[in-house]
């Protein structure tokens, strides 16, 4: 009488299996966290660089007024906050007042950052990070003469002011990834300070 085998793991193969995925699973798992962290940060940097370079071609056709730009939690007015990550929306501001009146238009709506990021302005026209103003020339509006309008928005994730990415503006309101000038492992706003996180 002839004997057949079936072919299969044994239950010793199977944990061992299981034991090495598991630890090849240990440590794929947070650098594809990073990457996706990272992905997320450079996404988000290249949308404020989008939105920043819209509200200036608009500001550019204007005779009069403004294009305004604000933090916004509803999608129709400027919330007056700092917090831009709740959502932007980018309008024409005919009296400057950047309150969303009847004579103004909506431009676009930029809805809240994705990933619990903070969106932060440091600089330009705003009043305490709040807003940021290109007028006719497409260049920042400033409210005095000492202030040339330059800025910098600050996008950051739960990882802190290392990780950050920036994007500055100059007086005449192009637009330019921040560098780590000083080569602290950090990067410099506008005016060559680290930018920090919220």
């Amino acid at each position: 009488m002839s004997r057949k085998y079936k072919n299969g793991f044994t239950l010793i193969e199977l944990i061992v299996t299981i034991a090495v995925l598991a630890i090849v699973a240990m440590y794929a798992v947070p650098s594809f966290r990073q990457v996706v962290m990272d992905n997320r940060l450079t996404a988000q940097t290249n949308e404020v660089t989008s939105l920043v370079s819209y509200a200036r071609s608009e500001a550019s056709k204007l005779l009069e007024g403004v294009v305004t730009v604000c933090g916004s939690t509803d999608g129709a007015s400027c919330s007056g906050n700092s917090a831009l990550e709740t959502g932007i929306i980018i309008f024409y501001d005919e009296d400057m007042d950047r309150a969303v009146d009847a004579a103004d238009e909506m431009l676009k709506v930029q809805g809240a950052l994705a990933g619990g990021n903070t969106l932060r302005i440091r600089g330009m026209t705003s009043s305490g990070g709040n807003y940021v103003q290109f007028d006719n020339k497409g260049f920042p509006r400033s409210l005095t003469v000492a202030d040339d309008g330059s800025g910098t928005f600050i996008v950051c994730d739960d990882r802190g002011q290392s990780n950050a990415r920036a994007v500055s503006i100059n007086a005449s309101g192009q637009a330019y990834l921040a560098r780590d000038t000083d080569g602290n492992g950090v990067l410099n706003d506008y005016d060559g300070n680290d930018i920090g996180c919220p």
